[in-house]
C-alpha cells in the first residue's frame, strides 16, 4: 500500500524490493501494467504527486492549510528552484512560507482549471522524480502592465525535475521547463507570432501503443535513451540510430522560441542524421546525460543532457561557451521500443525573449 507522507526514510530503506504490482481495474482486453520498483521510488513517487496536486488546489486552501501540506514534502533548507535561463532566469530557494506565497500569486494571476501530471517516473539511485503535467489556466488578474485580465485560456505542459535529499526524503530542488502563457509571450516577445510551441494535449503526451511489459523493457527504453544522449557527442558512431529512432520520430520544441513550424524541429532519421551531423561538424561537443528516468507504467522516459560545445572554426574557434547548453524532455517510445516522439525543452539563450523573473 502506499507510504503515508510521514514514513520514515530508515524505514523504507530496511524494507525489502517492493513486489510487482498490477494496476487495478483494467479493462477487458487491456494490457495489465506489471510494475517493479521499491518503496522508496514509490516515496518518491508519492512526494511528486503531492506537490503537484498541492500546486493544482492551492488557490483554494487558506494559507494555513496550503502550509500543513507543504511542510512534511520541503526540508529545513526550502526548495531551489532551479533556472532554466529561459523562463526563470535565476536560481531562487523558498522556504514552505514563501512557497505558500509564491502559490498565492499563481493562483491569483490565473485560475488553474486543469493543472495534472500526466506521466511520472523515478531514478531512485539519484534521487530525481521527473514529471509531465499538462495544464489548462485562464488569466484573472492584469499582468505586465495591462489595466484588466484578458480571461484568456492558455494550454499547454511543462516538465518538472524534481531533487529528493536521500536521507530525509524532502524535495530540494526542482527544475521547471515549460511552455509561456498567452500573456508572457505578448509581452515578451517583440513578434508574438514568432512563437510556435508543440502543440499537445492531455492525451497526447501519453499516447504510446501499449504498457510497460515489464523489467526488460523498462531496462531497454533506459538503454534507448542514454544511446540518444551518446550520439550527439563528436565522433560518435551515428549507425545506431536506426535502431533508437523509429522511422516517423519527430522532435517537437517545448518552448515554441525556435519558431519552426508546428514546433516541429525535425521528423525522420534522416532528418535526425542531417541535424546531429551538421552539429559535429560545427562543435567540438561532449554531450553528457546528467539524469534520466523511465516510467513503470507506460512507454515513456525523461531525460536531463548537458552539451559542452566548442565552435570549430570562426571567431568564438577554440573558446568554450560560458555556461553548457541543457536540455529536458519527455520521450515517448514506439511499440517496438523505437524512439518515437520528443517534446524537448532547449535551454539555451534565444534573442526574441525579454527576461523577466516570474
Amino acid at each position: 500500500m502506499p507510504l503515508a507522507m510521514s514514513t520514515p526514510l530508515r524505514a523504507v530503506r530496511s524494507a525489502a524490493p517492493a513486489r510487482a504490482r498490477r494496476a487495478a481495474g483494467p479493462k477487458r482486453g487491456q494490457l495489465q501494467v506489471v510494475a517493479f520498483r521499491s518503496e522508496l521510488a514509490e516515496l518518491y513517487l508519492q512526494r511528486a504527486q503531492h506537490y503537484a496536486d498541492l500546486t493544482a488546489s492551492a488557490g483554494s486552501l487558506t494559507a494555513e492549510e496550503a502550509a500543513q501540506q507543504l511542510a512534511p514534502l520541503v526540508g529545513p533548507r526550502g526548495v531551489t528552484f532551479l533556472a532554466d535561463g529561459v523562463v526563470y532566469q535565476r536560481d531562487r530557494t523558498r522556504d514552505v512560507r514563501q512557497l505558500v506565497d509564491a502559490l498565492g500569486r499563481q493562483h491569483a494571476a490565473y485560475e488553474h482549471l486543469v493543472y495534472k501530471p500526466v506521466v511520472a517516473a523515478v531514478n531512485e539511485e539519484q534521487g530525481v522524480v521527473f514529471q509531465a503535467v499538462y495544464y489548462v489556466l485562464r488569466n484573472k488578474a492584469p499582468l505586465f502592465g495591462a489595466d484588466e485580465p484578458t480571461g484568456r485560456i492558455s494550454k499547454g505542459f511543462l516538465v518538472d525535475k524534481m531533487s529528493f535529499d536521500k536521507k530525509s526524503g524532502a524535495i530540494v530542488s526542482s527544475l521547471v521547463t515549460r511552455q509561456l502563457t498567452l500573456e508572457e509571450r505578448d509581452a515578451l516577445l517583440p513578434d508574438p507570432t514568432a512563437w510556435q510551441p508543440a502543440v499537445v494535449d492531455e492525451g497526447e503526451l501519453v499516447a504510446v501503443p501499449d504498457v510497460v511489459a515489464g523489467p526488460n523493457d523498462y531496462k531497454y527504453m533506459a538503454e534507448q535513451i542514454s544511446q540518444w544522449a551518446g550520439v550527439w557527442s563528436s565522433e560518435a558512431p551515428l549507425d545506431v540510430l536506426g535502431k533508437v529512432l523509429a522511422p516517423d520520430c519527430r522532435s517537437f520544441d517545448g518552448y515554441g522560441l525556435a519558431n519552426k513550424p508546428n514546433g516541429i524541429l525535425w521528423q525522420g532519421v534522416p532528418e535526425a542524421r542531417a541535424v546531429i551531423e551538421a552539429t559535429h561538424h560545427k562543435y567540438d561537443n561532449r554531450n553528457q546525460l546528467v539524469s534520466y528516468a523511465v516510467s513503470f507504467d507506460h512507454k515513456l522516459g525523461f531525460h536531463h543532457w548537458r552539451a559542452n560545445a566548442v565552435e570549430r572554426a570562426g571567431p568564438e574557434a577554440g573558446q568554450a561557451p560560458q555556461e553548457p547548453i541543457e536540455g529536458v524532455g519527455l520521450i515517448a517510445f514506439n511499440k517496438h521500443l523505437q524512439i518515437q516522439r520528443i517534446y524537448e525543452f532547449d535551454m539555451k539563450p534565444y534573442g526574441n525573449l525579454t527576461t523577466f523573473n516570474p
